[in-house]
């Protein structure tokens, strides 16, 4: 009867020692973004939309659309050149934040909003053609995406702005561990958490520079720590076998 008290007293402590390391082992150490109370740091309101607008840097990539005047032109919506960045004509700003344009010559144009570029542009134009209207687009505006995604990465997109239902969409769509209801946008110093189950927030958008973070859930933690039990676990019934073989 002792010996086989201290039997179990034994595989008790190795139980016991084997799951502290498996709980141990499953802390939440692979998480990019800490999402511990989320819901109380990040905020789910509108953001201003002087916080959203791009601002103009260098290395972006602009088409400019002359209404009428294609040889004042670069990249045009009009012609067969079009806008983009693989197949189309475009200037880039350069390290000064500057653009030579064509009959123009050097605009600074770093640091504007599209709009004040746009506005910017056609002062200048205006003085080689009457009302110009034109039509300004930046072909390289990046945004990321990471976490619970089938490709997370770095996506390159020509609009002012894209949803995060597209986002995923380009993403190939979220993995089986997604926790969707919690999903967080990094916008500078400002970051808000999204519930994309919520159908009034599936037209929530994106802009350049944002970085689009999908937290695993519980699930995926859980199922981590099983897959280290298994073999723990065939660990632990090695050792009794042998201790009950020793001890007969």
């Amino acid at each position: 009867m002792k010996i086989r008290l201290k039997k179990r007293i034994f595989l008790r402590k190795w139980l016991l020692l084997i799951i502290s390391i498996g709980l141990f082992s499953s802390c939440n150490k692979y998480v990019l973004y800490s999402h511990v109370n989320d819901q109380k740091k990040a905020k789910q309101v509108a953001v201003s939309p002087e916080s959203t607008d791009k601002k103009l840097r260098p290395n972006d990539k602009l088409s400019i659309s002359i209404w009428g005047h294609e040889d004042l032109s670069v990249g045009s919506v009009h012609n067969i050149y079009n806008v983009q960045e693989e197949t189309g004509k475009w200037l880039m700003i350069d390290s000064k934040g500057e653009v030579n344009l064509p009959q123009v010559g050097i605009v600074k144009l770093e640091g504007l909003t599209l709009n004040e570029a746009k506005i910017n542009l056609e002062k200048v134009y205006g003085k080689l053609i009457v009302n110009p209207i034109i039509n300004l687009r930046v072909l390289n505006n990046e945004v990321t995406i990471l976490g619970e995604i089938q490709k997370a990465g770095i996506y390159i997109y020509s609009a002012d702005n894209i949803r995060v239902v597209d986002l995923v969409a380009k993403a190939s769509g979220f993995t089986d561990y997604a926790k969707t209801t919690n999903i967080k946008i990094i916008r500078g110093k400002e970051s808000f958490v999204i519930d994309l189950t919520n159908t009034a927030l599936n037209d929530t958008k994106v802009f350049p520079g944002d970085v689009v973070y999908i937290p695993p859930t519980g699930g995926k933690r859980f199922d981590r720590f099983t897959s280290k039990l298994i073999p723990l676990a065939s660990l632990i019934t090695a050792i009794a076998l042998v201790y009950s073989v020793t001890n007969k």
